[in-house]
């Protein structure tokens, strides 16, 4: 499989090219452009969520915690003082940092229904969930940034599918082929498990046909054309002119 600086690279270099196609159809400012980026390149090492040494994991669960414990102790605020919030929210974080997250790994398989792409769906479908109803964020905005994350996704297991190919090396094709880009793991409850969450995101999450609908239409495909290659000169430097692409 690609190693975890290769995953980020990729991840950020698609994601920087969706963000600035998106900017050119006028589909996205500055600040979608920004938080998509960084939703891809999140994307790009979430499969390996499931791995027991891995550091997205604990980044997660970390950040998890914080937002959870904190929801928690806001919920609270009318009812107890300032001391008692402190230890409702330490205690919060602990719970949640340390048994929820030893109970996901004891019962995740590294390469199993989270390094699919039904997961990616479910992530991009949870972000866009946790936008808007945590953070309020318009339903535009929310699926434009799941739409990175699942982005992101799709990159890391397409390039763990053309390392699994071991096109430059000796040996053949490697035996993990197909292990990334799948539909289902080989726990049937892990994978009816994550069409059922999936289902559930979505029945939800309203938005995501407007969304689709805004993005893939002919008009979007025609600002982008237009804006593919350089009318005239590259960069505006005559002596590019005859640079191939130049229009």
């Amino acid at each position: 499989m690609a190693g975890f600086n290769t995953h980020v690279a990729v991840a950020a270099v698609i994601g920087g090219v969706g963000v600035a196609t998106l900017m050119v159809a006028g589909l996205a400012d500055p600040q979608t452009g920004l938080v998509g980026f960084i939703a891809a390149t999140i994307g790009g090492v979430l499969p390996d969520v499931d791995a027991e040494d891995s550091w997205p994991l604990d980044l997660a669960f970390t950040l998890f915690a914080l937002l959870g414990s904190f929801f928690i102790m806001f919920s609270q605020v009318p009812v107890y003082s300032i001391v008692e919030l402190t230890v409702l929210w330490m205690v919060s974080f602990l719970f949640i940092k340390l048994a929820v997250c030893e109970m996901f790994v004891r019962f995740t398989v590294h390469r199993g229904i989270f390094h699919s792409l039904p997961a990616g769906v479910f992530f991009a479908g949870l972000t866009a969930l946790l936008l808007m109803r945590l953070f309020h964020q318009s339903e535009r905005f929310a699926w434009m940034t799941g739409l990175f994350v699942l982005l992101g996704y799709l990159v890391h297991l397409l390039l763990d599918e053309l390392y699994s190919l071991n096109l430059f090396g000796e040996g053949g094709v490697s035996a993990s082929l197909g292990s990334a880009f799948k539909l289902s793991a080989p726990d049937g409850w892990a994978t009816a498990a994550m069409y059922v969450a999936i289902f559930l995101v979505y029945y939800v999450t309203p938005g995501l046909p407007a969304t689709l609908r805004e993005i893939f239409t002919p008009a979007t495909l025609d600002a982008i054309l237009a804006r593919l290659v350089p009318v005239g000169p590259w960069f505006g430097l005559p002596f590019l002119a005859q640079f191939p692409g130049s229009r």
